[in-house]
């Protein structure tokens, strides 16, 4: 059992970690609000398609995060000062060498990526100008991923806080001046991202440069590259990249085929799935706090703490879904108009409002069971779950709309794939609380039946 003062220590920084989330879909709602008060509607559903891509090339690799918030924190449960260095710097160096590929890839990665995605032209000529400016940002934003997920398994949640608001509140000032100030419609939009990453990584390492001294990490230069650790992380991240993977496929074909069904349904879209946004958003701060916990409790050997834990933790997920939900029933007028002044575009998108409840509760659900396997460090059980929800949800997404042709059918499928991705991992929790000894034999029993 958990004591009383546990459920204050995790609600706080889980509380920490939702309001430095937040900020992240609301500084994008900021853009999307800018964009969609200009005259030419294009403009907002170029950013859209170009968001798409960064989707899969940022959140594709935000499994660096997770994986480095598992390793850290399973190493706070040790007490190993060197353990929880090593994770950082040697995660900081894969994400190094990952944006700096897609700085050097991204002229074939986005003739490739809105060559895919099928929009009339000028909608395209936004989107790519949004691309080609926000790709910059590349190497900061994989680099701050490492940072956050770092401080994140040390509970270092006022330092993230702080990162995120600082990062979200540039991006939000420059937005204001790129688009509205001087113009620059989609392309402000990508620079003004681009360069709030940078200036979030500076402020970062400034933080932790006065809690890890250079004699420190110097020490460390040698073993850094060691391949054993390096392997044991890349297999790690390499598990959890999947599902990062899945997820911003179901999103990229689900706004892609938004788009196939026409720029009016697209937008819709776009402005329904800045609350699965927020939502997701908030969620994703409890996995976290999830992911720190459990982990934690794994280097301590603390397996009796593991059920309580996730009870609180689906039962906080489940309360942010449901406040999501009946505001997205009940109080979604003001929250549309400030993204649009098409009263249009809002009244068509409030025929789908009933999804939203149904897709938030479930996604939070399925988060929270994420970070969970993430902080035991279970890669493969998550890849192979979403693997399979991936194909479902894929199928689900191509038949409501080559079949079906319907917007409602592309939010049922959506909800499919949140709720398949819960039951599957759900019902791998009882092997994770065996010992090793019983784990072995209960497998051994299935390969011989």
């Amino acid at each position: 059992m958990l004591q009383p003062e546990f459920l204050y220590r995790f609600l706080k920084v889980a509380a920490v970690n939702v309001v430095s989330n937040i900020t992240i879909p609301l500084s994008g709602a900021i853009s999307v609000a800018f964009l969609g008060h200009l005259s030419n509607i294009s403009y907002l559903a170029g950013v859209a398609l170009g968001a798409i891509i960064f989707d899969f090339l940022y959140e594709s690799c935000s499994f660096i995060k997770s994986g480095t918030t598992a390793i850290t924190s399973q190493a706070v449960g040790r007490d190993d000062r060197e353990a929880i260095l090593l994770a950082g710097l040697q995660n900081a160096l894969i994400a190094l060498g990952l944006g700096l590929l897609f700085l050097l890839l991204q002229y074939p990665l986005g003739k490739i990526g809105f060559m895919l995605l099928n929009a009339a032209p000028d909608v395209q000529l936004a989107g790519i100008s949004y691309f080609n400016s926000r790709i910059w940002g590349a190497p900061a934003a994989f680099i701050n991923l490492v940072l956050i997920g770092w401080l994140l398994g040390q509970e270092q949640n006022r330092k993230v806080l702080l990162l995120t608001i600082i990062g979200n509140v540039a991006n939000i000032v420059l937005n204001y001046l790129y688009i509205v100030l001087w113009n620059w419609s989609s392309m402000g939009a990508g620079l003004s991202q681009a360069i709030s990453q940078y200036i979030t990584l500076f402020v970062a390492l400034v933080m932790i440069g006065r809690q890890v001294s250079f004699t420190e990490i110097a020490s460390l230069t040698g073993k850094i590259l060691n391949w054993s650790a390096l392997k044991a992380a890349f297999m790690l991240n390499g598990n959890l990249s999947v599902r990062s993977i899945v997820i911003v496929c179901i999103f990229i074909l689900f706004n892609a085929f938004s788009a196939t069904l026409g720029t009016e349904v697209l937008a819709e879209n776009v402005l329904l799935l800045q609350m699965v946004a927020l939502s997701m958003y908030m969620c994703d701060g409890v996995e976290y706090a999830t992911a720190t916990f459990i982990g934690q409790f794994q280097g301590q050997g603390a397996k009796d703490k593991f059920v309580p834990l996730l009870q609180i933790a689906l039962g906080t997920n489940l309360v942010i879904g449901v406040m999501v939900g009946l505001v997205a029933v009940v109080g979604v007028d003001p929250l549309f108009h400030l993204f649009t002044s098409h009263g249009e575009l809002i009244e068509a998108a409030k025929v789908y409002i009933d999804w939203i409840p149904l897709v938030v509760v479930s996604a939070g659900c399925a988060y929270i069971l994420d970070g969970y396997f993430a902080g035991l460090s279970e890669g493969a059980a998550v890849r192979n779950t979403y693997l399979s929800s991936g194909f479902l949800g894929i199928t689900s997404l191509c038949l409501a709309t080559f079949y079906f042709h319907s917007n409602h059918f592309l939010w049922f499928a959506l909800s499919l794939f949140m709720i398949s991705c819960t039951l599957i991992l759900g019902l791998q929790i009882p092997m994770t609380l065996q010992s090793k000894n019983e784990a072995n034999e209960e497998k051994e029993a299935v390969v011989n039946l």
